[in-house]
């Protein structure tokens, strides 16, 4: 968890994203210059540094500010907050390089740039303000988008707009199904609302490790969570696997808030499986991207089977074969199933941490 009332601790995958998105916004400021300044170097230079500033220090604001302490608000709540902050960000952004610029072409003190005719001429006849808008603008649509996909699912948005799915597609895909523990007892003994934000909590502390595996939640059914990964993006560097395994500890860290808070913590379990399923678009008045096929209900079939053979984790031998473990996790065969119209057996194995 974050230090309290401080920075969140950076790790090198943040600073690498945020450096990357300072790099975007020095992109969108030579355009900017290139098109705006006809040919005039230093000055657009100058718009690629103020377009990496307003990059880094807005994707920093995020971090900091979006992804932690506004995260859970209303989305009214944080696009006015957001719409603030950009706006300082974007001028503070454009003030300091412009005044340093100011300052070495006329050599004129920082504390007297104001009496400068280049920097007082753009200032009041709209230089200043046409940029802030510009820039303004193009963070607004960014942080629109990026709030949207969060509300759809972060590829969902894209998708969509590209009419990935338009058609149907088959697809090979890792799925995980995961659901609590004992969850009618708890529901019963918090009543509706309690139970609701017990879920609400669980929900939102699970999204960083889904995250960071690069897991897509397909869909919340009660209590149940469904994570999906493209085959290659769930195999690489056991993505999928990472993904449990970072839910499990988050729940470690956060086991006395859920205690103080409700009285329980969660307990999950989970059934992976991997294979081809058919995705396309349904619906019309609402429409969703959604997986079909037996892999899809395999994988709910192997979670229901973690609580007959007391795991927290069962996958098939299908996905198990496909993984390499190394010296990270071991593997134990637990049983044999066959599954409803299959002739066919499948082998569960369950999957532990390496000791130490």
């Amino acid at each position: 968890m974050p230090p309290k009332g401080g920075l969140p601790l950076m790790d090198r995958r943040t600073l690498a994203y945020i450096g990357e998105r300072g790099l975007y916004g020095a992109l969108v400021g030579l355009v900017y210059g290139l098109v705006n300044l006809y040919g005039e170097p230093s000055l657009i230079f100058l718009c690629g540094v103020i377009g990496f500033l307003i990059g880094f220090f807005s994707t920093l604001l995020d971090r900091w500010l979006f992804n932690t302490r506004l995260r859970r608000q209303q989305f009214i709540v944080v696009f006015s907050v957001r719409s603030v902050a950009y706006l300082a960000v974007v001028s503070l952004s454009i003030l300091i390089p412009l005044g340093v610029y100011t300052s070495l072409v006329t050599q004129t003190s920082p504390w007297h740039l104001m009496e400068s005719p280049i920097l007082r001429g753009w200032m009041t006849k709209g230089g200043f303000a046409y940029l802030v808008v510009y820039s303004l603008v193009v963070l607004l649509v960014i942080q629109f988008i990026t709030l949207v996909s969060r509300l759809l699912g972060p590829n969902v948005l894209i998708n969509y707009m590209l009419g990935r799915y338009h058609s149907p597609k088959e697809e090979e895909r890792i799925f995980m199904f995961m659901d609590l523990r004992s969850s009618t007892t708890i529901a019963e003994r918090l009543g509706h609302l309690k139970w609701h934000q017990f879920l609400n909590d669980f929900f939102y502390d699970i999204a960083k490790p889904v995250r960071r595996s690069r897991g897509e939640i397909y869909q919340y059914v009660g209590d149940e969570v469904v994570i999906s990964w493209p085959k290659k993006t769930g195999l690489k560097n056991l993505n999928c696997i990472h993904c449990f395994f970072g839910i499990w500890d988050r729940m470690e860290v956060r086991r006395d808030y859920y205690m103080q808070k409700y009285g329980y913590e969660p307990v999950f379990k989970a059934g992976y499986h991997v294979g081809v399923v058919i995705v396309g678009e349904i619906g019309d008045y609402k429409r969703d991207i959604v997986f079909h096929g037996d892999t899809v209900n395999t994988a709910s079939r192997i979670q229901m089977e973690c609580n007959h053979y007391n795991r927290r984790l069962l996958l098939s031998n299908t996905l198990l074969n496909q993984l390499d473990l190394g010296n990270e996790y071991t593997s134990e065969y637990i049983t044999k199933i066959v599954l409803r119209g299959k002739a066919e057996e499948l082998e569960l194995y369950s999957l532990d941490p390496v000791e130490g």
